[in-house]
């Protein structure tokens, strides 16, 4: 078997990189016998690649026994300097292959979800899913409607809460955490440092989460209480909006303002209780659940989900103050 012979100034520098591979079976298994069955060689291809590793270095590299060999110390600081590096090599081959996987992949995936979560979560981090997969197209509509309803247009959808239905198969993505938010400008006249100082501010609201700041505001332990005015909105992200516009406080799923916390556009001045609403659940159309575009993006959304989670969790802004009631 022949040699690797690098070039330039990595001739200079690096050993014979065929030997390094006979050397780390050798160490690994305790045995040029065992190393050339690992490495499909003969005995005498090993003995000749660790001799060459030995006159490269100048040092032996291992101690002949009887009944094997066992590494010098040169040698084992060699093998612990050789099995990283291996380790690294293997990563980035394992990482290259997967997004040479996953460029192969073609189709189209329909995707369904309610309008402020696919506004404010899914549109941002979709540019991501292209790169991974730039030969599958997603088609993304919007409603809120039952899935059950929406029949066999969807392929995947999100929604608040499960749905168990005929020909559906329903998974948590990620938890739906709520706390009060607002932009640090309405702040700059009025601070909240307890949920007390909250009957200051203007809360908003939106149609379809009319209930959430009296659910929260009872968790809290101030049940009665009513800000100095109030604002509705027809849609969760236009209620999100005018929060991040400075029109009051809003009451917010912590997933879809992650962006505007990280940016500072949004702030969290109270950083407890933080209420949970139903999770939020990725939906799949159980006809389309073995195409091969639905895994993929199945599997990217769910890694997403886990990191918007992870993201959220490591806020500061989450963490700073305990609210006094």
């Amino acid at each position: 078997m022949g040699t690797e012979k690098p070039t330039g100034k990595d001739a200079e520098t690096l050993p014979p990189l065929n030997a390094l591979r006979h050397f780390e079976a050798a160490a690994r298994l305790g045995s040029f016998a065992a190393a050339a069955s690992d490495l499909h060689v003969t005995h005498w291809a090993v003995g000749k690649q660790i001799r060459l590793l030995e006159d490269w270095f100048g040092v032996p590299l291992f101690e002949r026994r009887p009944r094997g060999v066992v590494p010098t110390d040169e040698g084992a600081a060699l093998l612990n300097d050789v099995k990283g590096a291996f380790g690294r090599l293997s990563s980035s081959v394992t990482r290259l292959r997967h997004e040479s996987i996953t460029r192969r992949i073609t189709g189209v995936v329909r995707v369904n979800a309610p309008a402020s979560f696919a506004l404010c979560w899914l549109i941002p981090r979709l540019a991501d899913f292209q790169v991974r997969y730039p030969d599958i197209d997603v088609r993304l509509s919007t409603t809120s409607r039952k899935l059950r309803y929406v029949g066999d247009a969807f392929d995947v959808g999100v929604r608040s809460g499960p749905e168990d239905a005929a020909g559906l198969t329903s998974t948590t993505l990620m938890p739906d955490l709520r706390l009060p938010a607002c932009s640090p400008a309405v702040l700059s006249s009025h601070p909240i440092r307890a949920v007390a100082d909250l009957r200051n501010h203007t809360l908003l609201h939106s149609t379809s989460t009319r209930t959430a700041w009296s659910d929260w505001l009872r968790e809290a332990g101030a049940p009665g209480l009513q800000g100095a005015h109030h604002l509705d909105f027809d849609h969760v992200f236009l209620q999100l909006g005018a929060a991040a516009e400075g029109l009051g406080v809003t009451l917010a799923s912590l997933p879809l303002i992650e962006r505007e916390i990280a940016t500072g556009r949004l702030v969290c001045p109270i950083s407890e209780p933080a209420s949970r609403g139903p999770d939020y659940t990725l939906v799949v159309n159980t006809d389309r659940g073995d195409d091969d575009a639905v895994i993929a993006f199945k599997k990217w959304i769910t890694a997403a989900a886990q990191n918007s989670v992870e993201a959220v969790r490591s806020k500061p802004t989450l963490r700073t103050k305990r609210s006094r009631r």
